[in-house]
């Protein structure tokens, strides 16, 4: 026996419409996902190449700014010495003129040199008298050792030499 059927059998397909329908979007999420992945492993590949740059310029901004500091504390070390130099040389100006100073009216002063503990007066003096009385006691005030030499002049004036000493922290004999 057999068996008919009034309808002609359809041809089924293999998928139905709303599974092909999922099977689409499915495959659309894939291709999502896979070109999201992708364009996150190239951003992070870029970002590693740019923090390896921003790596590299701050050690050389490092180096940089050890380079600067150390040329900070070289200036800031010339600007103490060149300090301390314009002290001295205030004191030394200052001791000069005070020294001048000491210069009585009669005596002429012919030259002078200081050294660290010496100071050597070259000069003219009417008399021994007046050098004796006018210049010898605030030499003596100021220095520890005086030793003066005087030679006669044919006019009768006397060129004298006087070397006047301070005894040294350092060095304690003259």
């Amino acid at each position: 026996m057999r068996v008919y059927s009034f309808k002609i059998p359809k041809k089924k397909p293999i998928f139905k419409e709303d599974t092909k329908l999922w099977l689409i979007f499915i495959a659309i999420s894939l291709l999502l996902y896979i070109s999201f992945s992708l364009f996150l492993t190239f951003k992070a590949y870029i970002l590693k190449k740019e923090t390896k740059e921003l790596n590299k310029k701050a050690y050389e901004l490092k180096l940089k700014t050890m380079q600067l500091n150390e040329e900070k504390e070289f200036i800031y070390i010339q600007k103490s010495v060149f300090e301390n130099i314009m002290i001295k040389n205030d004191l030394t100006k200052q001791q000069i003129k005070n020294l001048l100073d000491l210069i009585p009216d009669p005596i002429t002063l012919e030259k002078f040199y200081i050294d660290k503990n010496k100071l050597t007066i070259y000069g003219i003096t009417p008399t021994k008298d007046v050098y004796n009385l006018l210049m010898l006691p605030p030499l003596e005030s100021i220095f520890e050792k005086t030793v003066t030499t005087f030679y006669k002049l044919p006019n009768g004036w006397y060129r004298f030499k006087s070397q006047n000493y301070i005894q040294s922290e350092e060095n304690e004999t003259y």
